[in-house]
This record gives C-alpha cells, structure tokens and sequence, in this order.
C-alpha cells in the first residue's frame, strides 16, 4: 500500500454496484485477502468454517462461514462493522507479505469505508474483474492507449526500461505511477514484477 495519505478530494469513481449484487471480500486464515463475485463462488472457496478469518460486503459488514443442519457451508449472518484499524492493518500487512499478488498501491485509507471500497476495487481489478462503464488507460511519453486490464498493461510495459515516463489510470479515476520490484536483489530488475503506486493527479504533468 503506498504510505501516502489518501488526499482530501479524490478523483471520481465509478458507482458502487448495484443493491442487488452480493459481492464479497474475505481475509483467510493465513491472513490473505480474494475477492468473490457471489455468494456461491465465495462457499466454494472455501472447505472448512475456520479457514475465513473474516468476510466482508460491501457495506463493511464482517461474517463468518457457518454450518447449516446438513453440515454445509453457508455465509453466516453480519455481526456488526469490521473493525477498521484491524482491517486496514491486516490488508497492508498481505501487501507486504504477498506483493505480487497484490500490485495495486493506492493512498494510506484514512476512513473505514476507504479501506472497503479500496479492497473491493483494487481485489476486482487484481483479479481481471473489470466494472462495467469504465476503461484503463496507460500514457507512455504523453501517448495514450486503452488496454483491456493490468495483463495487458504488464505485457505493453514490459520492454521499457524508462517506467516513469509511464502513467497507468485504473477505471475508478485512480492514477498510478509503474515501479519494477525484484524477485531477490541478485536477479536483473528486468526479472522482477510491475507495482502500481497511486500518485496525485497534478504529478502526472511533472
């Protein structure tokens, strides 16, 4: 997560999805974070109740996994708002322990619905899950292009050496700067992986 605090006005988003959609966020056992379009897809993830360490929707709501008469996993019922610095902690801390798998580095969340709405996004975005109405957009040397999701930016960056001529705009307004981090300090950076460290929009004239 970049340690900059979020700024006081941030661009504009794209809308939340709609009531009706039951997408989750869940934190495991071992303290990752993945992201689940259903209800379903998020019992199938998962084989035993203990294996959830928390369960978040998109209000901030936490559940647990619980077992129905048949012994089946079912999504128990909220038991009140996650707490926030818990949260906000256990998601920089997958970060640092996982950032490969976690590229996206947005502004510090100051509130506990930033730190939701940042891991709805950024968990979707990881995962190839595009929102419907928006596009990324990536700037090389002031050239625009619209690739079709981080696999297609990570590919089109991949042969420049100079990434910070490079600004990468996700579909909910964010702005990142490319940095390559290296698997291990004795592998060429080349070998390494592509993080996207969110910016003010005012750097991106710099």
């Amino acid at each position: 997560m970049n340690s900059t605090s979020r700024p006081a006005q941030n661009s504009p988003g794209l809308p939340a999805r709609a009531a009706t959609a039951r997408d989750f966020v869940a934190v495991d056992d071992g303290g990752d974070f993945s992201y689940h379009r259903s209800e379903q897809e998020l019992l199938t993830a998962f084989e035993y109740v203990g294996e959830a360490a928390c369960i978040l929707d998109r209000s901030g709501s936490a559940h647990r996994l619980a077992l129905d008469p048949n012994r089946r996993l079912v999504l128990g019922p909220t038991y009140g708002p996650v707490e926030f610095h818990w949260l906000r902690h256990a998601w920089l801390d997958a970060q640092n322990a996982h950032p490969e798998g976690h590229r996206l580095r947005r502004f510090y969340p100051l509130t506990r619905e930033e730190v939701v709405s940042d891991l709805f996004e950024t968990l979707a975005l990881e995962r190839g899950t595009e929102p419907v109405g928006g596009a990324w957009s990536l700037e090389i040397n002031g050239v625009a292009s619209h690739p079709s999701g981080m696999a297609d930016i990570d590919r089109r960056l991949q042969h420049h050496d100079l990434l910070g001529y490079a600004h990468v705009t996700d579909p909910f307004g964010h702005l990142y700067r490319p940095a390559r981090r290296r698997r291990h300090w004795y592998l060429p950076a080349a070998a390494g992986f592509i993080l996207y460290i969110e910016i003010p929009a005012a750097a991106a004239a710099r």
